[in-house]
């Protein structure tokens, strides 16, 4: 008897052990930019629509830290992208090309001080003063687009021949001029 309340305790100690992992979001393997080997962890999007256009950003930190870097929280180790694409909205199914997007750029290891994003490091740009870090060619799908989430990817290749891949699938924060 002893013997198999033993027996019952490992194994429900290995099921439970490995069905924790499965019930996670999938937040790393889902949610990321991949520019070469380096892979970034994305956990907020940003939408912002604009006049004639629509800023589209993505970032390593919360929603919630991002709204207290509204209030003037200080945030550091910030890796932030952003694009502006050069349609009045986001519509499902669409595909940007680089036509379509007016500014393209990813930086890393930046920091957010007075709600402005500060230093960093370029990972790549539409255009800038390295021809290895401009993307060439790719662009952005919007695979869904809700008012509670969006599921996106995109694509892109550097000048030095660097393939970037990223996905970003979840609940974003839409920011009106009216809010700021």
């Amino acid at each position: 008897m002893k013997y198999l309340k033993t027996i019952t305790l490992v194994m429900l100690t290995i099921v439970l052990t490995s069905c924790s992992s499965d019930d996670d979001s999938n937040t790393s393997e889902s949610n990321f930019i991949k520019v070469g080997e380096s892979s970034f962890e994305m956990k907020a999007a940003l939408v912002e629509p604009s006049f004639n256009s629509v800023f589209l950003s993505l970032t390593n930190k919360t929603e919630a830290e991002i709204n207290a870097s509204f209030s003037g929280t200080t945030l550091n180790n910030v890796d932030y992208f952003t694009a502006r694409i050069n349609h009045f909205d986001l519509s499902p199914g669409e595909t940007y090309d680089l036509d379509d997007i007016s500014s393209l750029e990813f930086i890393v290891n930046g920091d957010v001080i007075n709600s402005e994003f500060e230093n960093g490091f370029s990972q790549f740009y539409k255009s800038g003063s390295n021809a290895d870090f401009e993307v060439t060619s790719g662009s952005i799908t919007v695979i869904d687009y809700t008012v509670d989430s969006i599921n996106l990817s995109f694509s892109f290749t550097r000048g030095d021949g660097t393939e970037i891949i990223g996905t970003y699938v979840g609940s974003f924060l839409n920011i009106n001029s009216e809010d700021q």
